[in-house]
């Protein structure tokens, strides 16, 4: 697929017809509630959005630099083929509803703030696996939560979104970091 179109300047016909077509083609990998990641500059394939509201960020801000294989979009790479499937059940997971009707969070940024809490109030992981077995009993039938720890940590590794603690003095002056990781 010719991406030549991503450097050109975007008030081009080229640059508004490649848009158009990006849009087609990651429109085969939106999640249940119809949306998509947006690869513009200032976004960056951090949220997701409507169809049309993507085409307009790429037509105003374009591109972010460096996004050529359309991963976060479907497009498989020869090392990335085995696992094509498996990535647009994730996007279709990413935005599902969380329970029907919801409009306050999506099945994946729930679990990221439950994860959030757990890591920054040092919950143990039986009382976090408790806590979620709680929030499947009381919400209603078909909420989409994962049952336990071990689901959440193959969730987030599964969308790369791993994390590094940074140990930090007591008075949260100092985070003991590279040169000063001892």
């Amino acid at each position: 697929m010719d991406k030549s179109w991503i450097t050109k300047a975007k008030w081009s016909c080229d640059y508004v017809n490649g848009v158009n077509n990006f849009i087609e083609f990651a429109s085969r990998s939106q999640n249940l509630s119809g949306k998509i990641l947006c690869p513009c500059k200032s976004i960056i394939n951090r949220y997701f959005y409507s169809l049309k509201d993507v085409q307009d960020q790429l037509i105003s801000k374009g591109f972010f630099p460096g996004y050529v294989v359309w991963n976060r979009h479907g497009e498989n790479t020869n090392e990335e083929n085995d696992h094509g499937e498996k990535f647009s059940n994730l996007m279709q997971d990413a935005g599902a509803e969380l329970y029907l009707r919801c409009k306050t969070f999506s099945k994946l940024s729930f679990i990221l703030k439950l994860f959030c809490l757990k890591c920054l109030y040092s919950r143990m992981v039986r009382s976090f696996d408790m806590l979620l077995e709680l929030l499947v009993d009381a919400f209603l039938k078909g909420v989409l939560l994962p049952k336990s720890m071990y689901e959440v940590k193959k969730i987030i590794k599964a969308y790369d979104l791993g994390y590094t603690k940074i140990d930090a003095c007591l008075n949260d002056c100092m985070l003991f970091w590279k040169d000063s990781s001892d």
